[in-house]
């Protein structure tokens, strides 16, 4: 955010500077000016997304006789030659302004007053100015999930890692990977509902060119295994349907990946050293390695079918009822469907894939035991996945 602030009293100046900080953080820009002079000549050069200013303040540089430039406000300000002519602006003054119809002519091209005193009533109203006239962010990638174990496995594999914070409503991370700049969002919590409410959120406020999810997720016994990475080419919804005295019958809805990234992400699961990068050094304690098995492997598996849906499934067995009417279904989740379609539906249509690792083979090997790995695994090839050009498909 780029700030610029008239103001020549340093108490005065240094007091707001403080205050702005406060609300938004390090992240602005804050260009000061101490004269009418300097100020106009860069709101002429300069788009801002707020300006303050004070009204009795030095002419020029060489001139320090303060003088009242409120007739000069408008015309200067909302100059139509000015890059800044459009820019919210907060007159923050001592000077009373109340009188005539001078505040109201101000409030009419979008200049509020606001009374600056030593008492802090002027910070609240600061504050909503401040929030309200932030630019949207723009990212060029969003990844989301539903866990914070799922979030907390990139750290490491990233070339920025930011705190959490909320960003137009979502609680974020924003990171870099590579020459991509991007952020992961975490979901309130699991289901299709909130991943269905923050994928939309995340691509209608941060238009990125992909969005994808990562984490862990369920496998169906003989078609996957404990570590397995399954990279959702078809999704099913698996509790939608109908309710009557014979059971439930099932409503059929899938969602298919693009063919470009299907061909590109076969082609990076074809590479042996991918599947080397992201096995190496996990370091597995010894409840992590499953039943029967000597070490940690990875099979992954670039054109899995996969359904999801808002319950979990815990009881033994139920993986099969899963599996009617799909063919070779190879894992379930309660996400990545909603991922798919807020994509799918998007305005600006981006790149989506998900990529989850089995954790749970609705068997013997249930539990939390494996999440850790599991997450990670999935990071890394989301990691890795980025740093490949994934994001640029639909720009070529």
């Amino acid at each position: 955010m780029k700030l610029l602030i008239l103001e020549d009293e340093d108490t005065k100046f240094d007091e707001i500077e403080k205050y702005i900080h406060e609300v938004i953080g390090i992240d602005c820009s804050i260009q000061r000016e101490k004269n009418w002079f300097d100020y106009s000549k860069a709101i002429i050069s300069t788009r801002f997304d707020l300006i303050l200013l004070d009204l009795l303040v030095p002419r020029s540089p060489r001139d320090s006789t303060i003088e009242d430039h409120h007739e000069s406000l408008v015309s200067t300000t909302r100059d139509y030659s000015s890059k800044s002519f459009s820019t919210p602006t907060i007159v923050l003054t001592r000077q009373n302004l109340d009188a005539g119809d001078f505040v109201h002519d101000l409030n009419k091209v979008d200049i509020n007053v606001i009374p600056f005193n030593d008492h802090g009533e002027w910070k609240e109203a600061l504050k909503l100015k401040v929030l309200a006239a932030q630019p949207r962010k723009k990212f060029e990638f969003v990844i989301v999930c539903a866990l914070e174990k799922e979030a907390a496995a990139f750290e490491g594999l990233t070339d920025k890692w930011g705190p959490i914070k909320t960003i137009s409503g979502l609680v974020c991370r924003e990171i870099e990977i590579g020459d991509y700049k991007g952020a992961i969002v975490i979901a309130h919590r699991m289901g299709l509902v909130a991943a269905a409410v923050v994928a939309t959120m995340a691509l209608e406020r941060f238009e990125p060119r992909l969005i994808c999810m990562s984490g862990i997720c369920g496998g169906v016994p003989g078609e996957s295994e404990i570590y397995d990475l399954l990279i959702t080419q078809t999704c099913h919804q698996h509790d939608a349907g109908k309710w009557s005295n014979q059971g439930f019958k099932s409503e059929h809805y899938d969602v298919q990946l693009d063919v470009e990234v299907r061909n590109k992400l076969i082609e990076l699961c074809s590479d042996d050293l991918v599947k080397k990068s992201i096995t190496d050094d996990l370091d597995p304690g010894r409840s992590e390695v499953p039943d029967g098995r000597e070490r940690v492997s990875c099979n992954i598996k670039p054109e899995a079918a996969t359904s999801s849906g808002s319950a979990v499934i815990a009881e033994d067995g139920r993986t099969s009822v899963l599996s009617v009417g799909q063919r070779k279904l190879a894992g379930f989740d309660m996400e990545v469907y909603s991922i798919y379609e807020a994509a799918r539906h998007a305005v600006n249509k981006p790149v989506f894939f998900a990529a989850k690792v089995v954790v749970d083979d609705g068997g013997k090997n249930k539990g939390d035991h494996f999440h850790r790995i599991g997450c990670l695994l999935s990071a890394r090839f989301v990691a890795l996945t980025i740093r490949s050009g994934i994001p640029d498909i639909n720009r070529r």
